[in-house]
């Protein structure tokens, strides 16, 4: 049986420092190998990616997520014994409460949520010198999802609990400063959520029967009991928090209107669905989530490879997403590549792999996809706004990262007619 090519743990906390969302993938490089091993103590990691490796992963058999998820990034991201730290039944019980939100109708009304907060927004950005796009974007999704999900929320509070939305996201990779304040963040945002569950478990709040606010306030767990108010508030803020977080997604989307030029108007005429093309490379291309992490529930062979029982293992998803075996060209931003290329469950890992009703790929991927093309979609037809001199440069090796400017646009005015129905008029 050949052994797992080995690293250090000195040489993976300098690669990590150094590469972030590459180190997995250089590494496994380094060892013309899938799979490597980092040696932390009495726990070995193991690292491993491409879309076997996926699927594997994603074996519920092979796998559990009880013990994966770090403490630090339960205090930050996740929230404390999440769904994203069940199994099982456990999980399943709370995936259906996800996964009944993710109707066709309900995806609908929140881009037009996000369509009412848009044009509100366009309002005060002509009148300002110049706006940040990642800071806009923040508070423009945080208001249209809670107004979907039944959660009251004023514009005097929207851009702070948009800012600890954030600043919780932003902490999931980092230890000291930055982890601290997302802790911080998420303390404040689950004390403000406590008390909206507790009114409506007290009927002074009464949300829409079937909305997100009303699904969590009342799931009943797998033994039948009501969730208690902070598990209940944990997962509230798993549905709001990654649609807050589409403010990544954004800011790089326009960073790639002004790097590739042409993706902008081709995303403007929208020919042969152009615009779910370019969200796809947009995941995919453009780094936010480095690894997902498992435990191994008992011993098993992978490739000849031992997995030992409770062992932690990495999936490299940034890895996967850019493997040369599944994407020609992986480190150019090409759209046109999803016109004739079905999605699998395990080769395209930007939210994940497998099924999402039935395993751990997140249940809010269709929402990121309609939203994406909702909110780009409005940028090219209802706005003109110049990009001026800045650095859009961004740093690998900060998990999560973001242009370094936040995408600043100035002169921003509205559009009198749409782009697309001008060159449609010409032609």
């Amino acid at each position: 049986m050949p052994k797992i090519p080995k690293e250090n743990i000195l040489s993976a906390a300098l690669g990590l420092y150094n590469n972030g969302f590459t180190y997995v993938q250089d590494t496994r490089r380094k060892h013309e190998s899938d799979i490597f091993q980092i040696d932390l103590l009495a726990l070995k990691v193991i690292c491993f990616g491409g879309e076997d490796a996926a699927q594997t992963f994603y074996d519920t058999d092979k796998f559990a997520r009880k013990g994966a998820v770090p403490p630090p990034v339960q205090k930050t991201l996740t929230g404390e014994n999440a769904i994203h730290t069940k199994d099982g039944e456990a999980h399943h019980n709370r995936k259906e409460m996800f996964m009944s939100l993710m109707t066709e109708e309900n995806i609908k009304r929140l881009t037009e949520r996000v369509q009412i907060e848009l044009y509100k927004a366009l309002h005060k950005w002509e009148d300002a010198e110049s706006v940040v796009l990642f800071h806009e974007a923040r508070v423009i999704l945080c208001k249209a999802v809670c107004a979907w999900a039944g959660v009251p929320l004023t514009d005097e509070e929207a851009p702070y609990i948009a800012r600890d939305f954030t600043l919780m996201v932003d902490a999931f990779g980092a230890v000291g400063p930055r982890n601290w304040r997302g802790q911080r963040a998420r303390k404040r945002t689950e004390r403000w959520m406590n008390g909206i569950i507790k009114k409506v478990r007290q009927l002074k709040l009464v949300p829409e029967r079937g909305s997100a606010l009303y699904l969590t306030a009342n799931h009943k767990d797998v033994d039948g009991n009501v969730l208690d108010i902070p598990m209940a508030t944990v997962e509230l803020l798993n549905i709001l928090r990654p649609t807050v977080a589409i403010a990544w997604y954004v800011t790089f989307s326009a960073h790639a209107f002004t790097t590739y030029t042409d993706s902008r108007l081709k995303f403007l005429m929208n020919v042969s669905d152009y615009r779910e093309w370019f969200v796809h490379e947009v995941r995919r291309f453009y780094p936010f989530a480095p690894v997902m992490g498992a435990r191994v529930k008992h011993e098993f062979d992978w490739h000849g490879y031992r997995f030992p029982k409770n062992s932690l293992v990495l999936l490299d998803m940034y890895g996967t997403n850019h493997d040369p075996r599944l994407w020609d060209s992986p480190q150019e931003f090409i759209p046109e590549r999803f016109s004739n290329r079905q999605i699998k469950p395990f080769d395209f890992l930007a939210q994940g792999g497998g099924d999402p009703h039935q395993g751990h790929r997140c249940p809010g991927e269709w929402i990121t996809i309609e939203v994406l093309k909702t909110f780009m979609g409005f940028l090219v037809e209802k706005v003109a706004f110049d990009v001026p001199q800045q650095d859009l440069s961004y740093d690998s090796s900060r998990m999560p990262t973001l242009p370094n400017s936040g995408f600043v646009m100035s002169c921003v005015s509205r559009k009198m007619v749409s782009s697309a129905s001008a060159v449609k008029a010409r032609r």
